[in-house]
């Protein structure tokens, strides 16, 4: 269990003692880490010697008792599985199946745009030149350069439409998910499932991840029905320090082409 987890489990009781704000220095206005135990920058969170002190404080008084049995006690199925299974194989298999651990404050790894591609004009740069020629568009581009420059066009107040007070429209994100900084998230309120797709869980390295099978199909894809891979669940983060809040999330992995990378439901 690292310290974030740990203070996320306690920081709302009576029974955590705040550290004191320590003196401003020109360093911790510049630094880009930030510890959610002292409400400052300067260092991370898990970086935190005095909230490691007072973890172990709370320890030693049985806070986390029940919190870490429950983690570590094994499932009914699985103590008659391993007890099948040799030592050794079954360490190399929780290796292998085992999601890694996510720090709130882990360094980013990387950056996911948009998948996109393919050969839509054909597989030779030739036969794309052909396809270019043949769609018009260095007359599309000519025309535009053209353009001569007209009159401003404008909007009042008279143009702007009735307002909804409830709006449930879709929108377009960034956000961190297991330390990537992924673009073109779709939050849509009409969508029940949070689904990220089969590629953006390869990129992120987790291709070899466990997932939990799931045997409920989605409908919504074009009007039909596409089959889950099953269930991965990863570490959300939305905006910034010190308003950040990381969240795990449950997605259904779908291995289907999309215009976007993820898909938030209604539940987050």
């Amino acid at each position: 269990m690292t310290r974030t987890k740990a203070l996320m489990m306690v920081e709302k009781s009576n029974v955590l003692k705040w550290p004191r704000h320590t003196r401003f220095t020109p360093a911790k206005k510049f630094s880009n880490k930030y510890c959610r135990f002292h409400q400052e920058k300067e260092h991370d969170t898990e970086e935190c010697f005095q909230l490691k002190d007072e973890i172990e404080r709370l320890v030693r008084q049985g806070y986390f008792r029940d919190r870490i049995l429950s983690e570590h006690k094994p499932k009914r199925d699985d103590s008659r599985r391993n007890r099948s299974r040799s030592r050794d194989r079954h360490s190399n298999s929780m290796r292998e199946d085992r999601v890694p651990a996510t720090k709130e404050n882990a360094p980013i790894k990387g950056v996911i745009h948009t998948i996109a591609g393919g050969p839509s004009g054909g597989n030779s740069r030739r036969m794309r030149k052909q396809y270019e020629r043949a769609s018009g568009s260095n007359r599309i581009r000519e025309f535009v350069m053209n353009v001569k420059k007209k009159e401003e066009i404008s909007f009042s107040s008279k143009d702007k439409q009735q307002e909804i007070e409830s709006l449930n429209d879709p929108m377009v994100i960034r956000m961190d998910i297991a330390n990537f900084i992924v673009h073109k998230v779709l939050v849509d309120n009409e969508s029940s499932a949070d689904i990220i797709f089969k590629d953006v869980v390869k990129r992120m390295g987790l291709e070899h991840a466990k997932l939990e099978p799931v045997k409920t199909l989605l409908v919504g894809f074009g009007g039909s029905e596409v089959t889950s891979l099953g269930t991965i669940e990863l570490p959300v983060s939305i905006a910034d320090e010190p308003r950040r809040r990381t969240l795990m999330v449950r997605f259904l992995v779908v291995d289907t082409p999309f215009a976007y990378n993820v898909i938030l439901g209604d539940r987050v």
